[in-house]
């Protein structure tokens, strides 16, 4: 069999390796446009935060680590067109044959709304942008981001501990709404609120962002801004090339497939940032351009190269970071999203201690299925680090679990580091409302 995956990012390199796993006589080719590959986004933080030593660094899989397992890299080189009836495609150096074809071109930070002055909106997400802006970042007092997203609040965390003056600009009513309802973070937002270096500008669509003799002009709804510096963290759409109008797409121009991740082109599959992925708990298909969504696609959409045996149980959105010194994590339905789901949803709020002896509190809201007791969602904020504990609620939701299932499970005991019952703290202080 041969195997040709378009995109080295995470769901073109997991895939790789699964196949390559499974089927030890393949050949298997990975063509990436770009001069490498298993660029990790969040690369841009570590370096500033110093916790790696270069950008060059930042990176979860090189052309040689894959080389090394048998599987071919061809980098610099761009897919042009695919002939699905014939098995064949065309780059810009050469025409292949395939077998079976898998897309994992990923996503795009590139503003469909924003017009883009050259090299004004700068981004995070691609090596060389991460390594334009940090050639500006020293000169910059000033720095406005725009979005105030998972990755535009983890620049602005970044960016002011090293002395910036930082703006966000966002266009809904507070940061992070994907993730978290607003009533939930407000400990977490009364705080970032009184810091220094720390503008906020909420309910303001950014508009355009002017490049000037000084920096940047960014025009919002209601005002401009003047800025040295511009990082934008705008949604992340998927990157299709020309060539991929030839498969059906969904409204939002994803790329449609079946449950076993197969394109309306036989033989030809899809993953990563270009699909929609089935929601486990509405049941229904959604875009969620996450890593962890990448790596599992791409596992799943090799497991059913030879045969179509496993289909892809999509997720849950579940997330976790650390901001301005609290940690915060979700998973699943937040109250903001009930009306996606058809039966009613009580929210369950409650305080913890984190153990015995650490007083610190745990601040948790959780989603329940009123009619049968499931959980459907949960969020977590604290200023300990309490992130593995969104895996245990994510893994209930997949499992279709109660609470009174959950309080009933074996946990271990621990006083330096859980409390009497840990398994029940999410009980204790609590308040629950029908929503």
């Amino acid at each position: 069999m041969k195997i040709i995956i378009v995109g080295g990012s995470f769901g073109g390199v997991s895939c790789a390796r699964e196949a390559r796993r499974l089927y030890p006589d393949a050949e298997i080719l990975l063509i990436e446009k770009k001069a490498h590959l298993g660029f990790v986004p969040s690369g841009l933080l570590l370096l500033i935060e110093g916790r790696i030593a270069s950008l060059d660094e930042a990176f979860f899989c090189t052309k040689e680590q894959l080389e090394a397992e048998t599987i071919d890299v061809a980098l610099e080189e761009t897919f042009l067109e695919v002939f699905p009836s014939d098995h064949r495609i065309r780059t810009d150096q050469r025409e292949l044959s395939y077998d079976r074809l898998v897309l994992a071109a990923g996503s795009s930070q590139d503003s469909t709304v924003l017009p883009q002055p050259e090299e004004a909106l700068l981004t995070y997400k691609e090596y060389e942008a991460a390594k334009h802006f940090l050639q500006q970042l020293p000169q910059a007092e000033s720095i406005t981001i725009v979005g105030a997203g998972q990755a535009g609040m983890e620049a602005a965390n970044t960016l002011t501990m090293i002395g910036k003056k930082v703006s966000v600009i966002e266009s809904m009513s507070y940061p992070l709404f994907k993730y978290f309802d607003r009533d939930f973070l407000q400990p977490f937002l009364t705080e970032i609120e009184k810091i220094p270096n720390l503008q906020l500008h909420w309910s303001e669509p950014t508009l355009a962002v002017v490049k000037t003799e000084t920096g940047f002009r960014i025009e919002t709804a209601d005002q401009g801004y003047e800025s040295d510096l511009v990082l934008t963290t705008v949604n992340v759409h998927p990157r299709l090339p020309e060539a991929f109008t030839v498969f059906e797409l969904h409204s939002d121009q994803t790329i449609w497939t079946d449950a076993y991740l197969e394109t309306s082109a036989t033989d030809i599959f899809a993953v990563g940032d270009l699909i929609q992925i089935p929601n486990a708990i509405t049941k229904d298909t959604v875009y969620m351009p996450l890593v962890n969504n990448a790596v599992r696609s791409g596992i799943a959409a090799a497991r059913n190269l030879a045969n179509k045996t496993t289909p892809f149980r999509g997720g849950l959105r579940t997330v976790g970071t650390q901001l301005f010194e609290w940690y915060l994590a979700s998973t699943g339905l937040t109250e903001s999203d009930q009306f996606f789901y058809e039966s009613p949803i009580v929210c369950h709020t409650f305080t913890a201690t984190v153990s015995l002896f650490d007083s610190t509190q745990v601040h948790g809201k959780v989603m329940i299925e009123q009619a049968s007791g499931r959980i459907v969602g949960a969020q977590l904020l604290s200023k300990a680090n309490i992130l593995e504990k969104i895996n245990l609620l994510a893994f209930a939701i997949e499992q279709q679990a109660t609470m009174e299932e959950l309080t009933q499970k074996d946990f271990f005991f621990h006083p330096r580091f859980t409390n009497v019952l840990d398994q029940t703290f999410i009980w204790s202080g609590s308040d629950a409302d029908e929503t």
